[in-house]
């Protein structure tokens, strides 16, 4: 069964995008706090809905780095997906505050 996930989009920076994810790379995502979906559709409005509201935090610029101002993940150095770095949730839209 196929699965998807989330990484750094391919050109543009600070965005997300969801993928499939090779099997034997799925228990790794895991691993480093990645978040799989069994359905596409689902992880690509996992995916826009992220970068809308980041990009909303940052007044309709684009979505600023992750862990800074008031992004909800970061993306991890140790495991990549196709040459993307993984996304790992870190927080909630409700739960993120801005760094001053």
């Amino acid at each position: 069964m196929l699965r998807y996930t989330l990484v750094e989009h391919e050109n543009l920076a600070n965005f997300v995008v969801a993928v499939a994810i090779p099997p034997k790379l799925e228990a790794r995502a895991r691993q480093h706090m990645g978040v799989i979906f069994d359905d596409y559709a689902k992880a690509d409005t996992a995916a826009n809905e992220i970068n809308d509201w980041a990009c909303l935090q940052n007044e309709d610029g684009e979505p600023l780095y992750p862990n800074r101002v008031a992004h909800l993940t970061g993306f991890s150095s140790k495991c990549r997906v196709d040459g993307r770095r993984l996304y790992i949730p870190t927080t909630t839209p409700a739960t993120a505050i801005k760094e001053n």
